[in-house]
């Protein structure tokens, strides 16, 4: 700016400074709230769902705690719901040893935690859940964890006097940004041995492993955190508000209907027809399912596995088929004769899966439950489920489809969540061979089923043909702190009270050696009765041979279970392995079983080696 001065002459000045907006304080409930999602974060990471499951619970009250805090307690009856469900998921940790069951769990949790906070926010564009389901939810989970990716960092960083706090995640937020970039320049620059060798000293000597992982840890939960806090800060400010919107989605479905009804009627015609043919031409065999009449010349697992995949493809394919017709035909004329050819491909969906259906319960009757056989059966019920509203849906138009599928896929999941498949199967298989149903028993599937099948393992532990079967396996199972057997839930606790009897103490033989040969590696072979088993082959973590004066153990792990027995006598001895010589043993020695045997390894590669006890 510039001024007139006295004299007559024009004198410069300096322009005010533009007013800054003042920083609002962060509330202390957010503060709280970021930090208690870094602290998820880093636990979530650091202690991982697979080895303490019931964790996966734990977490997802911890992060819907967290949630109802942030929207302090009022978040409406549909995102009630909607939780509620998510938690009835999240329970599957608690009841159930059934891993593949766990995992989806946890992630259809997540989604329905991120679809219950946007609409909690009062993003939704529907009072119930419909048509925008699927655009809000993509919306919810995909583009809102992106929107607000700084407000972690301001929650955490803004009105706090402790400047260290704020630097340390800055510099961890660098090192996040700077991971995948430098993993990928590190394994480009191994091409170098010198830079290869360097690399390998530094990484064996300075950070211990421990530090390292838990360094990345903390990485992670920031990055873990930040995307969390920038959902529910994303949905509270009523972010992309324009993005899938109803008026853009509404326009999309008109648009998505290029395909003339004459085009779908020629598509499903043809395939009406040979389903016509097929059931015409198969009637009698594939029928025979419902029947439970064996046609001649087959076997049951012939019968039952002919045709089972495939009948279960062929519905998959029609249900493609219905959904393409639905989507992307053209609505005005010719609605009866729409309705006509959709509710025969129902028609002929539900009678081949309930085929497909039938072949399976003949399958389980005459060979017992596996857990491929519950998911196939599962899936196949769900599918009929779905076959059945579609019809519905063609005689209902007013019926939201949207609506009664997600609620026909949350009830057929939330069955698997509820019920112990896995112990479900086992006291299937055990009581089918009590009762004379089953001739024999899959005791393999059993290791399969993990915690869940003790209870009908226990069943069998003094039956003749299997008993050592099902001792071998309640040997093997169980054997864990309380606190351990917390973590596995329910089936985790009933197997480690049902197991404990069965535990036995191995037989663990410390060496120590004064030999001056160094040795690539060292093994032991045990002897009890007629029976021998490997101890397993030693050697140094680091790759380096055995030398003079070092110690370690061999710990016996018998693999039949029924060979051994209290009091037996257990006769061991060592294997030498030296610069790619034959290998050479000791003599041996005698100890009884669940005795720890302290043991001098003394001799050299000319005069023998050999074995004796030591103080």
């Amino acid at each position: 700016m510039e001024e007139l001065h006295p004299d007559m002459t024009v004198q410069p000045v300096a322009a005010p400074e533009p007013l800054l907006p003042e920083k609002q304080p962060v509330p202390l409930r957010d503060r709280v709230l970021a930090f208690g999602l870094l602290l998820l974060g880093y636990l979530v990471c650091r202690f991982e769902i697979h080895d303490y499951p019931l964790l996966g619970l734990v977490y997802g009250l911890v992060l819907f705690g967290l949630t109802l805090w942030h929207f302090r307690g009022r978040v409406g009856r549909r995102t009630g719901r909607l939780w509620a469900v998510a938690l009835l998921f999240l329970l599957s940790h608690l009841l159930t040893d059934n891993g593949p069951v766990r995992f989806v769990a946890r992630w259809l949790a997540v989604l329905l935690w991120g679809y219950g906070v946007y609409c909690a926010g009062g993003n939704s564009q529907e009072e119930r859940l419909g048509d925008m389901f699927l655009p809000e939810c993509f919306k919810a989970n995909i583009l809102m964890p992106f929107t607000r990716l700084g407000a972690f960092f301001h929650a955490a960083f803004s009105g706090g006097r402790k400047k260290w706090i704020r630097t340390v995640l800055l510099v961890l937020l660098g090192l996040g940004l700077a991971l995948v970039p430098l993993l990928l320049v590190v394994n480009l620059l191994q091409y170098d041995a010198a830079f290869t060798k360097l690399l390998q000293r530094i990484l064996s000597v300075d950070l211990p492993e421990a530090v390292l992982r838990r360094l990345f840890c903390l990485v992670m939960g920031v990055w873990m955190a930040a995307l969390l806090m920038s959902a529910l800060w994303g949905s509270r400010d009523r972010a992309l508000p324009r993005v899938l919107d109803r008026e853009g989605w509404t326009a999309f479905s008109i648009r998505r209907r290029f395909l003339p009804l004459v085009v779908s009627g020629a598509m499903l015609l043809p395939l009406l027809l040979v389903y016509g043919l097929f059931f015409f031409s198969q009637w009698p065999l594939y029928t025979s399912a419902f029947t439970g009449v064996l046609p001649q010349g087959y076997t049951y697992a012939d019968y039952a596995r002919e045709g089972f995949f495939q009948l279960c493809a062929v519905c998959a394919i029609n249900g493609l088929l219905y959904l393409f017709v639905s989507l992307f035909t053209k609505m005005g004329k010719g609605k009866a004769f729409r309705r006509v050819i959709l509710t025969l491909l129902c028609l002929c969906s539900l009678i081949l899966a309930a085929t497909a259906a039938s072949k399976m319960v003949l399958y389980v009757r005459t060979y017992g439950l596996t857990p491929n056989r519950v998911y196939a059966s599962w899936a196949m019920l769900l599918l009929m489920g779905a076959f059945l509203l579609a019809l519905a849906g063609t005689f209902l138009p007013r019926l939201n489809m949207t609506r009664a599928l997600a609620l026909l896929v949350a009830a057929f999941f939330g069955l698997l969540c509820l019920v112990d498949t896995n112990a479900l199967i086992a006291d299937y298989n055990v009581r089918a061979y009590e009762q004379g149903r089953l001739e024999a028993v899959d005791m393999d599937v059993f290791w399969e089923l993990g915690d869940s099948a003790a209870p009908a393992a226990a069943r069998l532990a003094e039956d003749e043909t299997y008993g050592n079967d099902a001792k071998e396996f309640l040997s093997r199972h169980g054997e864990r702190t309380l606190f351990a057997a917390l973590c596995h839930g329910l089936p985790g606790l009933k197997a480690r009270a049902l197991c404990a009897p069965y535990w036995r103490e191995q037989t663990q033989i410390h060496v120590r050696m004064a030999t001056e040969d160094s040795f690539e590696a060292l093994s032991c072979a045990f002897t009890v009765g007629e029976h021998s088993y490997g101890g397993g082959t030693c050697v140094n973590a680091d790759g380096t041979p055995y030398a003079s004066g070092q110690r370690t153990f061999f710990e016996l792990e018998a693999p039949a279970w029924g060979a051994l027995e209290e009091g037996d006598m257990v006769t061991f001895r060592l294997s030498v392995l030296n610069d790619g010589e034959p290998v050479r043993e000791t003599n041996s020695l005698t100890c009884g079983f669940g005795e720890t045997a302290r043991i001098l390894l003394s001799g050299s590669r000319e005069k023998g080696y050999t074995i004796a006890r030591a103080d």
